[in-house]
């Protein structure tokens, strides 16, 4: 997906892209330049399943995915290296968004306590903003608890 197409996807589904100017590198950036705290900040993670292949993984910004859960759901997981991440998603770690991939995704419960959250835009320079629950809703994720306590 071109950065017009993940643009106007995320127009589609009531959310808004936020160009910040410069690079965007840590949950902690994007909360500052975004007035936004770290929960509202979303990583979207790349694991690979021994048994189903890639699995997108969506948590919080002040939370870690945990590999045992994932595991656990789906088959041995490891996260994704950087040319996993860019040759399943088309993006680099830090740009994947969190809806337009066509991979198995799953959202930690604890998202969805948010009304609106904040996750890669397709470039290290642009963020997403959208309610969680579209993310569900277009992604055909299942919403599971997938957090380190």
């Amino acid at each position: 997906m071109d950065q017009n197409d993940l643009e106007n996807l995320i127009e589609k589904l009531g959310g808004e892209m936020i160009d910040v100017g410069k690079p965007v590198k840590t949950v902690a950036q994007a909360a500052k330049h975004t007035n936004s705290s770290p929960k509202q900040i979303i990583k979207s993670l790349v694991f690979i399943s021994e048994k189903i292949g890639p699995v997108l993984a969506i948590v919080e910004g002040d939370t870690k995915a945990d590999v045992e859960k994932l595991s656990k759901l789906f088959g041995s997981c490891r996260l994704a290296n950087p040319d996993e991440v860019l040759s399943i998603t088309g993006y680099r770690i830090g740009e994947v968004p969190p809806v337009g991939l066509k991979i198995k995704t799953v959202v930690d419960k604890r998202v969805l306590s948010n009304t609106y959250v904040i996750g890669g835009g397709g470039r290290i320079d642009r963020l997403s903003k959208l309610d969680p629950r579209r993310i569900v809703e277009y992604q055909n994720a299942e919403v599971l608890d997938i957090s380190k306590e």
